[in-house]
């Protein structure tokens, strides 16, 4: 869980402080908040299977993650619907 500090004057909100705040936003602007953490979660991923490549937040390296990603991915669905 996260905890709440202040570290170079940068503010970490708890969980359940970081939800109240989505929960506040329009629909959509929620819908665009949890786009942008869906990509970085999947360059965060990217990253780890590719590590001798650099890995930016672009459109270029998004593109080329979310391909990687569905390429990987889509054996193991296909695998769980048989």
């Amino acid at each position: 869980m996260l905890k709440k500090i202040l570290f170079n004057n940068i503010k970490m909100y708890t969980e359940q402080q970081y939800e109240n705040e989505k929960n506040m936003m329009s629909k959509r602007d929620r819908q665009l908040q949890e786009r942008f953490e869906y990509l970085i979660n999947i360059l965060i991923m990217y990253k780890q299977e590719n590590r001798d490549k650099d890995v930016y937040l672009t459109e270029k390296c998004a593109n080329e993650a979310v391909k990687y990603y569905q390429e990987k991915m889509s054996p193991l669905l296909n695998n769980l619907k048989k």
